[in-house]
């Protein structure tokens, strides 16, 4: 019985995970795979050109319209990061104690990886203008 509580535990924490994925992964083929059959009908029941046309258009503006532009995506990504390492601070200090030293080492590398994105986003990507 006590060999249970570890296989459950590292089943449950890379399972779980694993099945959204694959489910998330499905759901979305699934979804394009209907998208092409909706073309090749309207192929074989001779429809129109044009309707065919903007068929496809429509499936590469619907992959263009989900992309965020590099800026605002890592803009998006520095203040997650940034919080995030302002919490694991916030947490250390509130915790205190000498054991916890890998929560400020963390929040420090949080908080540096959100400083370099912002760095990115400004001063980087700045410089060339289709880009942002």
């Amino acid at each position: 019985m006590d060999a249970l509580i570890p296989i459950v535990a590292i089943t449950s924490s890379i399972g779980i995970p694993a099945v959204v994925i694959v489910i998330a992964l499905y759901t979305w083929h699934k979804r394009k795979i209907a998208r092409y059959n909706v073309i090749e009908r309207a192929i074989e029941s001779n429809a129109n050109p044009e309707v065919i046309e903007q068929l496809v258009a429509s499936i590469g503006e619907e992959d263009n319209k989900r992309r965020t532009p590099p800026r605002q995506r890592n803009l998006i990504h520095a203040t997650i990061l940034l919080s995030l390492g302002i919490g694991f601070f916030i947490l250390r200090f509130i915790i205190g104690g000498t054991e916890i030293e890998g929560m400020l080492a963390t929040g420090a590398i949080l908080t540096m990886l959100a400083i370099a994105k912002f760095i990115i986003a400004f001063f980087i990507l700045k410089k060339d203008p289709e880009q942002t």
